[in-house]
């Protein structure tokens, strides 16, 4: 048809210009907004570029948000992964394993009670071991066994989950995501969901810490996540977990809570 774009498809031009990734890749890549062509995200793969366009392949640095979080609490509480073995109880993407592995971690046990979430990335990496549709409270034995262990679990306190994961490490160390709207005491008043209130804030994390200490769980250190919840805003937390004695309650809650 007379002045139709005789520019080819925008996969086409990729093929081409990256012919490390296969086409299959390339399609994938378009679909999740890595592709800038002039400037501009492109996510039809049909859209027809001069070939002369300038295109670059953008990526984040982690799969997942839960990336930059744990990066955060690494370098925090001055963490080294470099050479473990280590445990992410709660995968999901994959965000988590991600940074442990670009941490240096020689292996990471991938869990999660759900199923094909775990990006395809780490899922076809050598150094991960994929335990899908396993709920992290059944795990007795993980081989080669985890030195170490992360998790962010959803929709159940860190309370119990904490004492299990630690018994199945050789370190004895766990940095978990804590959640303030999954730890909140059922009967607290106006409860909407959403932790934000640096008041009801202390209180969780005081009622966290009271309900780890009670299952033999310490409190090493804490942190507040560089990110909020995606789900409306939640603060959130990361702590460093230990079997035995931690932080007392108010120097936890000083250093959570100290002013900028």
């Amino acid at each position: 048809m007379a002045g139709q774009s005789r520019h080819p498809f925008l996969v086409d031009v990729l093929v081409r210009r990256f012919p490390q990734h296969d086409r299959q890749r390339l399609r994938g890549y378009i679909a999740c907004g890595n592709v800038m062509v002039d400037g501009a995200r492109i996510t039809d793969e049909k859209a027809c570029v001069p070939a002369s366009a300038e295109i670059a392949l953008e990526f984040p640095r982690y799969v997942s948000r839960g990336g930059y979080k744990l990066e955060k609490a690494l370098d925090a509480f001055s963490l080294s992964v470099s050479g473990l073995v280590m445990l992410d109880a709660g995968a999901s993407t994959g965000g988590f394993t991600d940074c442990l592995l670009q941490h240096g971690a020689a292996c990471v046990h991938s869990v999660d009670v759900g199923y094909n979430q775990l990006d395809w990335k780490l899922r076809t990496d050598s150094r991960v071991i994929v335990h899908e549709k396993q709920n992290i409270m059944t795990v007795e034995v993980l081989e080669p066994p985890a030195d170490a262990a992360v998790c962010d679990l959803s929709f159940r306190s860190i309370a119990g989950a904490a004492s299990h994961i630690l018994s199945l490490t050789k370190m004895g160390w766990l940095v978990a995501l804590v959640k303030p709207q999954f730890e909140t005491p059922k009967n607290m008043p106006g409860f909407t969901g959403v932790v934000r209130e640096e008041t009801v804030l202390r209180d969780v994390m005081a009622h966290v810490h009271d309900i780890l200490e009670a299952d033999g769980v310490g409190v090493r250190n804490i942190v507040r996540s560089p990110l909020e919840g995606l789900k409306g805003g939640n603060t959130e937390f990361l702590v460093l977990l230990v079997q035995g004695k931690g932080m007392d309650k108010d120097a936890m809650l000083s250093s959570a809570f100290v002013s900028d």
